[in-house]
């Protein structure tokens, strides 16, 4: 059998860690709570954002804007007003590999209303929204604007 033998100056090193885990194994066995710990189920509420397009659009053009959805959810495009007054194309898309134009995947042709005329199911990315002609616009061009809520 091997002795150990410590110098006083490093058995008073050690002591406060010795006494600091004596204390910690007392008080975990400490106590006479019974009651079962619970935890509330988590919930996430889903933030939107909200962005308003004011442009003017010319005959045979588009007015577009990008907008970042942060997490996956439903946009919503609401034609809001349109002066003349005149049945556009409303659409959700892609901007094009130039960033230039907005490629629609989602569109409604519709007249301003106070409702949302166009919902569309995204996952979180880089997306586009706005108005296109169909037809109806005519010199010099239209006013159009267009709200965009998303996630």
């Amino acid at each position: 059998m091997r002795v150990v033998q410590c110098s006083r100056a490093h058995l008073r090193s050690i002591w406060p860690t010795l006494a600091l885990l004596a204390l910690a194994a007392l008080s975990t066995g400490c106590g006479n709570d019974n009651t079962t710990a619970t935890t509330a189920p988590s919930t996430t509420t889903a933030q939107t954002q909200t962005e308003t397009l004011h442009g003017i659009m010319a005959p045979k053009g588009t007015a577009a804007r990008t907008f970042l959805a942060n997490q996956a959810g439903t946009v919503t495009v609401l034609l809001a007003d349109a002066q003349p007054t005149v049945t556009l194309g409303l659409g959700v898309g892609i901007r094009g590999s130039t960033g230039a134009d907005c490629r629609f995947t989602q569109t409604v042709n519709t007249a301003p209303g106070t409702t949302p005329q166009l919902s569309v199911s995204v996952d979180p990315g880089v997306y586009c929204a706005g108005t296109y002609d169909i037809g109806t616009v005519g010199q010099p061009g239209v006013t159009v604007t267009v709200t965009v809520t998303h996630p």
